[in-house]
């Protein structure tokens, strides 16, 4: 088994089994098991297809807006989900426990993706692809290196420019008026 095959296996399972346990209390929304075992769908695509660099390149994106997604979720809901079982009225212990497991699970998922965000785009890099190939509409590569259109090698400005030793033809300096073409 290659290392990008083994890379994505590690972390499809990893970030399965994190989403599993972060969802052992249903303190988060349903969005947040749909955007996470979406994401474990598309990291299952990209093992199968193992030539396709699209499918990297789909996981990486839906993981990199996944870590801005699990922000948002963990701050709508996890305020509401505290004051229901860290209250000192609250009895039950094994909830309580649970729930703090889940929500540390939730927290753990949320810090490694950016690693697993690195981890990917080098998968990316090793299947062939590179940023530069995007071709993003409305980005030149003038303005951004690396990013949308057609960007020739550097071209070192300090050295001369290479001449092929073909010779070029001088203009014609004549004196004589030109002729106006025949009338027909």
């Amino acid at each position: 088994m290659n290392a990008p095959q083994l890379t994505l296996k590690v972390v499809v399972i990893v970030h399965f089994i994190l989403t599993t346990w972060a969802l052992l209390v249903a303190f988060q929304s349903p969005s947040y098991q749909y955007m996470n075992l979406g994401l474990t769908f598309v990291g299952v695509l990209a093992i199968i297809n193992t030539e396709s660099i699209e499918a990297v390149l789909l996981y990486f994106v839906m993981n990199t807006l996944s870590i801005l997604m699990d922000i948002i979720f963990l701050g709508i809901f996890q305020p509401a989900a505290d004051s229901l079982y860290e209250t000192p009225l609250y009895k039950d212990w094994t909830m309580k426990n649970t729930y703090r497991f889940s929500l540390g699970m939730t927290i753990l998922n949320l810090l490694i993706k950016p690693f697993t965000c690195f981890m990917l785009y080098r998968v990316y890099q090793e299947r062939g692809g590179s940023m530069g190939d995007l071709n993003i509409p409305g980005l030149d590569a003038a303005n951004f290196p690396g990013f949308g259109g057609q960007k020739g090698p550097y071209e070192n400005i300090d050295q001369p420019v290479p001449s092929n030793n073909v010779e070029t033809a001088s203009p014609h300096h004549s004196i004589e008026k030109p002729q106006d073409p025949p009338g027909y």
